[in-house]
């Protein structure tokens, strides 16, 4: 298994990349109270450095956070003390009772898991369906095909004083895949740290994972934004339902 998410990039992605998992957060509180769901435990897949997880938690609602990074599980166990945070891929955790699961951030995307595939993805989703009660909740959102505009090649930056991020991305239309490398500098003293990540994706049509989530047992709708913060393109965003059994 791959250790992406190393120390820096956690670093900068907590202090300059947050804003999905705040908003997503928002949307989640809304729904839940909407069903009339004020208690309970909610899930958070790929809970990255915690920041949803604070606004559950702060909410009421009991933590259990679950991501393969070190790093990011020891961000989000300072942020939120009094969640529980696991460092586990997504597709083996025990996932227990809950009234909602969420994974924001790309997280059914990421080929960090050797054992990912699209029945893998699957299975999981028949895991979350068992483990929500009645009528919960299961938001996320995924990547597909056309995440990158044009030729399907991308290259960026990001300079946030103490930090800097240079990024390129290739998509493979044929594959369905996307590469996404990212040099990190993060200044330690007087100097910058660098280090390189690669992160290898797989890109998810809509509809199929709409089909997913329907043999499932989900009734699932897509989502253009997370309170008001508009997905990006090539990203979408899905609230699912667990259907009640009578």
């Amino acid at each position: 298994m791959s250790h992406a998410y190393r120390e820096d990039l956690s670093w900068i992605h907590d202090l300059g990349f947050g804003d999905l998992a705040r908003n997503a957060g928002e949307l989640l509180l809304r729904k839940l109270a909407e069903e009339g769901i004020d208690a309970g435990r909610v899930i958070d897949l790929g809970c990255g450095s915690g920041v949803l997880a604070a606004m559950v938690s702060d909410a009421g609602y009991d933590v259990l956070g679950i991501d393969l990074s070190p790093a990011m599980i020891e961000l989000a166990s300072e942020r939120v003390p009094d969640g529980r945070f696991l460092c586990e891929s997504l597709l083996s955790a025990e996932l227990p009772s809950c009234v909602a699961v969420v994974a924001v951030g790309e997280c059914f995307n990421y080929r960090f898991d050797e054992n990912v595939s699209r029945e893998a993805l699957r299975g999981l989703f028949g895991r979350i369906h068992a483990a929500l009660q009645p009528g919960g909740l299961l938001l996320f959102d995924a990547a597909e095909p056309g995440r990158l505009a044009g030729e399907g090649q991308l290259k960026t930056h990001v300079d946030g004083g103490d930090w800097a991020l240079l990024m390129s991305a290739e998509e493979d239309p044929e594959a369905r895949r996307l590469i996404r490398c990212i040099t990190s500098f993060r200044r330690v003293g007087d100097l910058f740290r660098r280090d390189d990540e690669c992160h290898e994706m797989d890109l998810l049509p809509a509809d199929e994972l709409l089909a997913d989530l329907s043999s499932a047992g989900f009734d699932a709708e897509l989502l253009e934004d997370y309170a008001g913060y508009a997905l990006p393109a090539g990203l979408r965003g899905f609230l699912a339902k667990a259907r009640r059994i009578d």
